[in-house]
């Protein structure tokens, strides 16, 4: 049997959008796909390791320097990715992330590619406002033509329909998921406590996330500061890297929260933080389905987040609370209400971990990818 040649490909090296390819490339079943992953190293902080769990995988990496934001380079990389095609002879391209959305499927449909994937991991648009807002939803729409299928959660999903980006017969929903082998769980519990600055007894609200603008860590940092003021013994973590870290750092003195807010950069080990942190928050302005709120509810933290589409995931009062965007107020007030609750804290956790499982099987994930990939290629 023929194998289906896939090529994917990522501009935004790093957090969860690339969890979720590395996610697909290495457990697509090897008996019927061959797979290259082209990946930018522009940005990215565990690159290297995921890189080497696809070469592990026997998938060919390109490795293309991809500039975030519409640059001239552009045209030398879409020349590239042309050239690449064109040797390659895919059956499908899959596109991951705004940038390389773009890119991709103007190169796949220049080398014609009859097979047009895109997963956007959260549209640009949604980061824009006015007349910005509206070219960025433009250009979606343009491209939306030469897609085959735009592959969102439900929260994108929600965007798709409500700005008419695509023809909804090509809206394709499959939910994020995360194999749970990977997640081991701590039991030194007060080491890792110290290993991160933190005190014996703490109560720890963590976030874990890139230090961008879309995380909105002002609004986390003044949340702990009203969080701090009612209850002192509470202490917090900001998990990652990103180009907002001396701004971050600047706010923390400013409010004299040093020994308060814990900047930890990268963790490789991801599970020693959700091994020590209580509640899981997330200030996001604008989100996809993130791999963050999955985590959590894996090892049974319940989540206060921003309100950013994804009522089905954290469901209000049940497995967390919803609060609207910005307003750091209310999302002290629910932390402390956590705090001082601590059973229904542990309720809500174990209910977001039933529904992890009940809801975001793996399995599905992958299988569902499999059926659109064979699918689409029938007849070739």
């Amino acid at each position: 049997m023929k194998k289906i040649k896939i090529l994917y490909g990522l501009e935004a090296a790093g957090g969860g959008a690339l969890k979720h390819l590395v996610y697909l490339a290495t457990r697509l079943s090897e008996k019927y796909f061959d797979i290259t992953v082209i990946l930018s190293n522009k940005r990215g902080e565990n690159i290297d390791c995921e890189i080497t769990k696809l070469i592990n995988a026997n998938i060919q990496v390109i490795i293309m320097p991809i500039k975030r934001q519409i640059h001239l380079s552009d045209v030398k990389v879409l020349c590239k990715l042309v050239s690449v095609m064109g040797k390659g002879k895919y059956d499908i391209v899959h596109a991951h992330s705004s940038k390389a959305g773009g890119l991709f499927r103007i190169a796949a449909l220049l080398t014609n590619i009859s097979n047009i994937y895109y997963t956007p991991h959260c549209f640009y648009f949604q980061s824009k406002a006015g007349l910005t807002k509206k070219f960025f939803i433009f250009l979606e729409k343009i491209l939306g033509f030469a897609t085959t299928g735009i592959i969102v959660s439900e929260s994108e999903q929600k965007a798709l329909i409500k700005h008419k980006i695509i023809n909804p017969n090509k809206v394709l929903n499959i939910n994020n998921a995360i194999d749970f082998d990977e997640y081991q769980h701590s039991t030194e519990i007060f080491e890792i406590k110290r290993k991160y600055g933190l005190t014996k007894e703490s109560i720890v609200v963590g976030a874990i996330g890139r230090l961008t603008y879309q995380k909105d860590w002002e609004t986390f940092i003044y949340a702990a500061f009203e969080v701090i003021k009612k209850i002192p013994e509470t202490e917090f973590l900001i998990v990652g890297e990103g180009e907002l870290y001396g701004e971050i750092k600047k706010l923390i003195f400013k409010l004299n929260l040093e020994n308060k807010i814990f900047l930890t950069g990268y963790v490789q080990n991801v599970y020693e933080i959700y091994g020590i942190i209580d509640i899981y928050i997330n200030t996001s302005l604008w989100e996809g389905l993130p791999y963050v709120f999955l985590e959590a509810m894996r090892y049974k933290k319940p989540i206060v987040a921003t309100d950013t589409g994804n009522g089905s995931i954290l469901v209000d009062k049940e497995t967390g609370f919803i609060t609207p965007v910005k307003d750091y107020k209310s999302i002290a007030n629910q932390i402390i209400f956590l705090i001082e609750n601590k059973a229904l804290a542990k309720e809500m956790g174990q209910r977001g971990n039933t529904l992890l499982i009940e809801k975001y099987s793996f399995e599905k994930f992958i299988q569902e990818h499999e059926r659109i990939y064979q699918k689409s290629t029938v007849g070739n």
